[in-house]
């Protein structure tokens, strides 16, 4: 990559010094050992409806469950993934949580595949319905609230619905209105809400909005859920605002989660027990965007690091071979408050461009660097296997060691087509 030719001439003199390598390397990851508060219960109820029989098979809501399920069961969740259900499985999930409820510390509920709403009110769609009027939106679907009120009785409770995909359900019976100049009270997308107590819903796309599926394996939405969760000591909150530039970073803008939130308690998905260190990189954001470019595109990067966090920068290819991108190559800004700004846009004398023999497939653009002191060469090199390890397994931020060897890494993925 380059105008990455050119990032790759200074490679090789790096190379010389023994700093920078290009290599294939094998996982050998060792992150610190990130675990849920021991006293909490938590559960977790994952819902993905792909099979639709009366409104065409949604590509990906079984694999984006699949995908949030697995992050769940390691921040300490006893999850429940449940797929393609119809209206009495829907039923049944919803009375197992309401079993639970009382016992529970933390509840989470996610579901992935189509809604609807009708005057105010939201509805999840099970695979048998078979929406034909207006009136049989309250007979064959769930309606949200339901699981709300279920949950309002769980100290912590978090929602995240990725139900506002594009939906023939809805456009059907809004033709149908348009048709004969009456008003059913459908509209696109999902209707806002009002929570209660810690509970935080979290849309995929803003009220009234219509989500993308995805063109990849997972939606734009589930995709950075399931990463970010895995950032440890990260207050829900500030780990939403990351989901949320990522997703407007790989839908050029067009789509943009909402959460509705009243939270008083904090809450973390991962804890590590760590200090002052941690806590400080916080507020370290990356982003990488767009999230596909073809040859001859550009690759953008933005990265606000503290102070004490000095980066290295590197591009991780499909095949785990590492180019290391120098930060003379970054526009560097200080923005106050002990954070510096890393970006390479285009129009900067340095860019990413993308070339013909550039590997196809996901890439991974971040960095990493030490909260303590200084790593020599051989360390970094050693920080490197363990970061390759862990993005294989879709770990994309965390830390590594111990101090005063502390080492954080941040890393975004994109696809060069």
């Amino acid at each position: 990559m380059g105008r990455f030719s050119h990032t790759l001439r200074g490679v090789q003199r790096l190379r010389r010094l023994g700093i920078g390598f290009v290599a294939a390397l094998v996982a050998a990851a060792g992150l610190c050992t990130q675990t849920a508060q021991a006293e909490e219960n938590r559960f977790a109820l994952v819902i993905g409806n792909s099979a639709y029989q009366n409104a065409g098979r949604l590509a990906n809501p079984g694999r984006d469950a699949e995908l949030i399920a697995g992050s769940l069961e390691k921040a300490g969740f006893d999850v429940s993934l449940q797929l393609d259900l119809d209206e009495n499985g829907m039923g049944r999930a919803l009375d197992d949580l309401a079993a639970r409820a009382p016992d529970l510390d933390v509840v989470a509920f996610y579901f992935a595949g189509h809604g609807i709403q009708k005057d105010g009110q939201n509805y999840l769609i099970p695979v048998d319905a078979d929406l034909r009027t207006p009136t049989s939106i309250e007979r064959e679907t769930m309606q949200l609230k339901s699981f709300m009120t279920v949950m309002e009785e769980v100290p912590i409770s978090l929602l995240f619905i990725d139900a506002c995909r594009n939906n023939p359900f809805a456009e059907e019976l809004l033709t149908q209105g348009n048709s004969t100049g009456r008003s059913a009270g459908i509209t696109r997308g999902l209707a806002p809400i009002r929570t209660v107590g810690d509970m935080m819903v979290t849309y995929a796309t803003l009220p009234n909005s219509v989500a993308a599926d995805g063109a990849g394996q997972n939606s734009p939405f589930a995709k950075a859920l399931g990463r970010h969760m895995a950032t440890a000591d990260t207050e829900v909150s500030v780990l939403m605002k990351r989901v949320t530039r990522d997703v407007l970073a790989e839908t050029n803008g067009q789509q943009r989660p909402q959460q509705l939130s009243q939270m008083q308690t904090e809450f973390y998905f991962m804890r590590t027990g760590s200090t002052a260190p941690v806590r400080r990189d916080q507020r370290t954001l990356l982003a990488v965007y767009p999230g596909s470019v073809a040859v001859g595109e550009e690759v953008s990067v933005l990265a606000d690091v503290p102070q004490a966090c000095a980066p290295d920068f590197f591009n991780i290819s499909p095949s785990l071979r590492i180019t290391p991108i120098p930060t003379r190559f970054f526009k560097t800004v200080d923005l106050g408050g002990d954070l510096v700004r890393y970006e390479i846009s285009p129009g900067s004398r340095y860019g990413l461009l993308v070339q013909e023999q550039d590997e196809k497939g996901p890439n991974r653009i971040g960095f990493f660097c030490a909260l303590g002191t200084a790593l020599p060469d051989a360390r970094k090199k050693d920080v490197l296997r363990q970061v390759a390890g862990q993005l294989a397994r879709e770990v994309f931020s965390g830390t590594l060691g111990t101090a005063p060897e502390l080492v954080t890494y941040h890393f975004a993925e994109f696809r060069i087509n």
